[in-house]
Parts: C-alpha cells; structure tokens; sequence
C-alpha cells in the first residue's frame, strides 16, 4: 500500500469550564480514537501523532504531522486489533495483534511485515519494553492464556507463564525482566519476573475490593491501580509499600514519563480529566471531554457476579464480517472502548491526549497543559 496524505481535519477549541486549549485532531463522520492508554500515541520528539480510524471501514492506523495537520494512512488491514498498537520510540515501527499474528507496521513508508505467528487467532494488546527490543502479547485459548514474550528483532518468541486470565501486559519502564498483567476480577494485579520465571499476586485485594487498570508510575517499580470507584492506590512491585495516592474515583490513570504527574478520567461522576500530584494527592480539573464513557460495570462498587475481564478490543475469528462501529451502538459490560476518555501524556508531559464522542462520533483531542485553572483540591 502506497501511503496516502490527507488534508488536515484538525481545529482549535477551548474548554469552556477550565479554559485549556485543545486540538481536534479528527472530524468527520467515522469512529477514530488513539492508542490505548498505556502506549505511547506520540512520537518522542513529539512531532507526530499516531491513531486508529475507522474511516477504511475497518480499523486502520494513521499518523497526524502535528505542526501541519497533515494525516498519513499508514495501514490498509482488515484484521487489527484496534486497541493493541505499541509505538516504538526507539524505532520507527508501530506493533499491532491482527488474527493469530504480530505485525510490524512502519511510520516512514508503506512496510508491513510478519513479525511472528501463534495457534491461536485470540491475542491481546501489545506491550514494549523501553528500548523496544521485546514484546509482549496474551495469547488466549478456549479455558486459558499465556504471555509470550517477542524478540522485535528476529520474531523469535518464548511463553513466559500461563494463567486462567492475562491481559493489560505493561513492562517495568526501569526492568524489562519485570512485567505486569490483569488476572481475573478477583486477582487482578500479577507481577511476572523474567528472572525467577516465577509470578506473584501482588496486591491481595478483599472481596469487597475492584482493582481496574493498573500502570507504572513514571521510572520506578511502583503500580498505579484504582480501586473503583473509591480510590487511586500505588504499591511497590515487589508487594512492599502500599499507599492511598487520593481518595477519588478515577478510572484510568496513568502517569507522565517523570512519574511527578498522574491524569486520569473519571465516571459516575464524570469530574472530568484530572491532573493528580502522586505524592500529596492534590488534584486539578484539566478539562471535561465529555464522553458518553458507556459501560454497564461501572455504576457499580464491585463486578456484577459472573462479570468476566473485558476482552472486546480482541477482533472476532471473520473480522472481514465486522461492522464499523456506530455511535447508536449498545453500551456492553465494559463499553464501547471507543466512548471512554483513555487519558494518556505526550513524552514531554507537556500535553494530554485523549478520545471523546462529544460529537457522536469518536475523535482525538490534544489538551495542551500549558493553560491549568489555579486552584487545587484534596479529595478527603
């Protein structure tokens, strides 16, 4: 596929309650949203964006120059996965699962090569390490999964573990021997040692307790996870220190590359995107996206019973036969993916991105942190 340039689709708005300035980067009629949040959307020099778009009919992914608007087609598949790309800061490949495959998409020209090819067809997103010299993918059977753990370089892989539930896989920013992943609801937060081969449960929760997306805070070994709806927590990955960041509902949370600052959305109520400091707690109100942020689960404490963990970002064994998304689309048990916000920092942590269907339709904003309201809260 020869890449295609499109004309620029982007425009200026302001948040009307905080006065953040904000960059569309999409319009139109067709569902588009970034990278999940716990990938980089960025380019590290911070001159490009990177999405996934509908607009093919299937979801695609596309580059944004971020000085001219310019958007760059960069795929043309069927089979995607649309919220498992990883971008490489350390090379100009971006990483996606698509059927029983990891490919390797490239941001400069019109390559599309087969990294590695597994039995099952059930993959998961996709996780690099810091200098994107591994991968790793859940691989889903009928009454299991598995992590495989990608050489990028020559596609040679291993399984490091096997487990009833696996998905949400992130590298330790500061050791790619240490990884972490979503278990079942009831044990949720796993820490894999690469060294040891050995894994371990890091955070016990009680039964009244519902752990959701878990993240490393900046370059150290500690976790991020929020405790729904009551809390954002942090442990040490090697289940020492555990701590209360602030008593808020915040749903996804993630930090900037410096761990001094920590965005998350918010639902039920939707407080809008706050900006948290993770060692005193004190948040601010960076701007309200106003997503539909649909998803039965979450008017609840805990996890309706029987309540698996969300696997609909996995396309189905004909996604030649699945149909775009439409904004009148059913909310599922944990969705759409697409309607909520998925905050994510710029390498530089000078703006946030995020998706929101505002409009109906799914689309990207930038919100640029350079403009902050003054005042600060303490959630008690």
């Amino acid at each position: 596929m020869r890449l295609q340039t499109l004309r620029p689709e982007w425009r200026q708005i302001i948040d009307e309650f905080t006065g953040t300035r904000i960059v569309q980067w999409t319009s139109g009629e067709t569902m588009n949203h970034h990278f999940y949040f716990t990938n980089r959307t960025i380019s590290a020099d911070g001159s490009r964006g990177y999405f996934v778009s509908y607009r093919t009919g299937y979801p695609n992914l596309f580059g944004i120059d971020l000085i001219t608007g310019e958007i760059t087609q960069l795929s043309d598949r069927i089979d995607i996965n649309p919220f498992s790309p990883a971008l490489s800061s350390r090379s100009p490949w971006i990483y996606i699962s698509a059927r029983q495959c990891i490919h390797a998409i490239s941001t400069q020209d019109d390559a599309d090569r087969e990294l590695c090819r597994f039995k099952t067809a059930k993959l998961g997103n996709c996780s690099l390490n810091s200098d994107g010299s591994l991968l790793a993918v859940a691989l889903r059977h009928d009454d299991y999964c598995e992590m495989a753990i990608v050489d990028t370089h020559t596609g040679k892989y291993e399984i490091a573990t096997r487990a009833k539930e696996i998905g949400h896989i992130q590298f330790c920013p500061i050791d790619s021997d240490l990884l972490i992943y979503s278990g079942t609801v009831a044990q949720r937060l796993w820490l894999y040692n690469g060294r040891t081969g050995k894994e371990s449960w890091v955070y016990p929760q009680k039964p009244t307790e519902w752990i959701v997306h878990e993240s490393w805070l900046g370059q150290s070994k500690e976790i991020l996870f929020p405790h729904w709806p009551k809390a954002l927590r942090a442990i040490q990955a090697d289940g020492g220190q555990f701590r209360t960041v602030t008593s808020v509902n915040a749903w996804h949370a993630c930090s900037n590359l410096q761990g001094t600052l920590i965005v998350c959305d918010t639902n039920h109520p939707d407080r809008g995107l706050l900006l948290i400091d993770p060692h005193t707690g004190e948040y601010r109100v960076l701007c309200h996206p106003r997503a539909t942020q649909r998803g039965t689960q979450w008017l609840h404490d805990l996890p309706v019973v029987g309540a698996g963990i969300d696997t609909s970002i996995i396309r189905s064994d004909s996604p030649e036969r699945d149909s775009p998304p439409q904004p009148n689309d059913p909310a599922s048990v944990y969705g759409p993916q697409w309607t909520h916000p998925h905050p994510t920092f710029s390498a530089d942590g000078r703006t946030v991105i995020y998706t929101s269907d505002r409009d109906r339709w799914s689309h990207v904003y930038q919100a640029n942190l350079a403009v902050m309201p003054e005042r600060s809260q303490t959630a008690s």
